[in-house]
Formats: C-alpha cells, sequence, structure tokens
C-alpha cells in the first residue's frame, strides 16, 4: 500500500516539474519577445526622430503662411484659366450655347452658318471661292454629322463662325477655303491622346502621326503639325482650323488683329504668304472696279468771250509708282480648351 503511494507521489512530482518547466520556458520565451520588440520600438523612434530632425514639422506661423500661399497660387490659377477661356461676347456665347440633340438639329444649324456667312460675304464684297462654299463643313451640305460626331462638330462651327465673321470683317479680295482638323470619336481621341503621352515622356521620340491623313477624306480636313501644338492630354484639348484667303496685307493685319484681342483662345501658329496667280485670283470685287481711275471728258468753258481753260488733271488718274499686290494668304490657327482643375484643399495642421 505505502509503495502505491509512493509511485502516486513520484508521478505527481515529476508532472509538477514539467509544468514548471513549461512555465519557465514560456516565461523566456516571452521576455525574449518583450526585449525584441522593445529593440524594433528603439529603432523605430530613432528612425522618426531623425526625420524629424531632418524635416521637422512646421509651426501655427508657418502653416498659415503655407496656406497664404496656396490661396494666392489657387486664385492666380483661376485668373489664368479665366483668361485663356477667352472673354467678350464670342467667349459667353460659346460657353452658353448646347450643341443639337439630333443630326437633323445639327444639320440645320450648320446650313444657317452657311446662309448667314454667304450673306455677310456678299454685303462685305468678299468674293468666296469654290473650295469655300460650305466654309468648311461641305460634308454636311446634304446631312447632319453622325450622332457620335454632333458634340465636337458643332464646337468647331462655333469657332469656325467666329474665325470668318472675323475675316470677313477684314474685307479680303476672296476666301478660297476653311479647312479644320478631322473631329474624332472617343475611342480615337483617347488613342491620340495615348500617343502623344507616350511621344512627351521621350523626348527623342518621333512625334505621332495622324491615325489616318485626313486631306484624303475631304478637302475641309487639314494635318496640323504635333510639333506645333499645344495639345496636353488631361490638361490641353486644341482644334486646328486654317483659313486661306487673297487679299493685300492690311486684310491679314486686321484678322492678325482681333484674333489677338482674345475673345476667344486662339492661337495663330503659322502665316505663310505668296504671290497670288492662278486660280487663286477670283473676280475682283465691284468696289475696286469702281475705284479705278476713269477718262474725264474734256472740259468746255460757257464764257464765249474767255479762252477755254484746260481742267486739271484729277488726282485720281495719277498711276500709282507702286500698284497694290494681291498675295494668297494661309493662316493657321488652335482652339485651346482648358481641362478643369479640382482645387488643392489646405490641411489645418
Amino acid at each position: 500500500m505505502s509503495f502505491k503511494k509512493l509511485n502516486f507521489f513520484n508521478l505527481a512530482l515529476a508532472l509538477l516539474g514539467l509544468l514548471a518547466v513549461g512555465e519557465a520556458w514560456c516565461i523566456w520565451e516571452r521576455a525574449y519577445a518583450v526585449r525584441a520588440a522593445e529593440q524594433k520600438l528603439a529603432r523605430v523612434r530613432t528612425q522618426i526622430q531623425a526625420v524629424a530632425d531632418a524635416a521637422p514639422a512646421p509651426s501655427r506661423e508657418t502653416a498659415t503662411m503655407i496656406e497664404a500661399d496656396l490661396n494666392r497660387a489657387q486664385r492666380a490659377l483661376a485668373t489664368m484659366q479665366s483668361e485663356l477661356r477667352g472673354r467678350g461676347p464670342g467667349a459667353a456665347r460659346l460657353a452658353a450655347t448646347k450643341p443639337p440633340a439630333m443630326r437633323t438639329d445639327a444639320f440645320f444649324d450648320l446650313a444657317t452658318f452657311v446662309s448667314k456667312s454667304r450673306a455677310l460675304a456678299q454685303k462685305q464684297g468678299v468674293q468666296i471661292g469654290s473650295g469655300a462654299a460650305h466654309f468648311g463643313f461641305s460634308l454636311y451640305a446634304n446631312e447632319g454629322p453622325e450622332t457620335a460626331l454632333i458634340e465636337p462638330v458643332f464646337r468647331q462651327r462655333l469657332v469656325a463662325n467666329y474665325l470668318v465673321d472675323a475675316l470677313l470683317a477684314a474685307r479680303p479680295r476672296a476666301l478660297l477655303a476653311v479647312q479644320r482638323e478631322r473631329p474624332l470619336h472617343a475611342d480615337e481621341r483617347k488613342a491620340r491622346n495615348e500617343a502623344l503621352a507616350a511621344a512627351a515622356a521621350d523626348p527623342a521620340a518621333t512625334p505621332p502621326a495622324p491615325l489616318e491623313s485626313s486631306t484624303t477624306l475631304s478637302p475641309d480636313y487639314f494635318d496640323l503639325d504635333a510639333r506645333l501644338s499645344a495639345q496636353a492630354p488631361g490638361l490641353v484639348e486644341v482644334s486646328g482650323f486654317r483659313l486661306i484667303f487673297t487679299g493685300q496685307t492690311a486684310a491679314l493685319r486686321a484678322l492678325l488683329n482681333q484674333l489677338a484681342s482674345f475673345e476667344l483662345p486662339i492661337i495663330v501658329r503659322s502665316v505663310e504668304v505668296e504671290p497670288a496667280a492662278g486660280e487663286d485670283m477670283v473676280a475682283a470685287p465691284a468696289e475696286e472696279a469702281a475705284l479705278a481711275p476713269q477718262p474725264l471728258a474734256p472740259a468746255v468753258s460757257i464764257v464765249l468771250s474767255a479762252p477755254v481753260v484746260k481742267a486739271a488733271k484729277p488726282v485720281a488718274t495719277i498711276a500709282p509708282l507702286v500698284a497694290k499686290s494681291i498675295s494668297k494668304f494661309t493662316v493657321t490657327v488652335e482652339y485651346v480648351e482648358l481641362a478643369p482643375v479640382t482645387p488643392v484643399v489646405a490641411a489645418t495642421p
């Protein structure tokens, strides 16, 4: 009996020993983990202190100055954006006018533009060449643009209307052509923007070529050299236009002065001048024929007793030393649209 009690006692002691050893192991392991965590915390604190020493947190005064600078920069940005969107009735009208919803409405909008432009040209005595009969929209002489292009074509019409009015007000001899960049679908615009972004990332890369040569599709279209464009995907969208006309230098000067008023954000990219000849010489306006010198009838005196006095030769009959030359002008412009910029909100320290 005593032997059994002894064995039970020994077993209990062994279990207690194992339990003590297990507890000791757990205590050691936890102590080791605590020491490791303390060392890691010390390293993190050292790193935080190093960062704080290198770039200390701004004080309340510094934070106030930074916020004031940010507000000034945002106001300057808003002012520049407002100025680059144009000013005056032309910019207000373009911003407020909504595009047509249906193809039929778009067709009548273009037809009205063509009709009014022809009437204005007739009033100003400007001849319209066959290439400018529809002022850059001959594709839609019989039907409106497809649904996906209604909005971009309508915006091109608004800008073309402003350009044509400004040119006719300058009273050139003849308007030979009005051209524009081919409007793009959403997928085509996305592909073009991606190509432009890739070219901008690599300055040594060749500028992307047009997706398809526009001049082969319609005489209304032309391809604007990407190296001359202000296109910046996500920031600036542009649309190119080209006016080809004949006349004297005064007409070109009046047109450029009007564009320089920046009523619309239009940038002149290039001006080409060459002598007008051949098919570029449209019939002269009637007013030029009226200004031509006419032969004068001999003067007759009704005083019989007095000798007939020869009338002085009018100044109008004297031929000018330098004849007024007619030139052919090709003016390429860009209409610039700024993408909206999300304002930055200053955080309170």
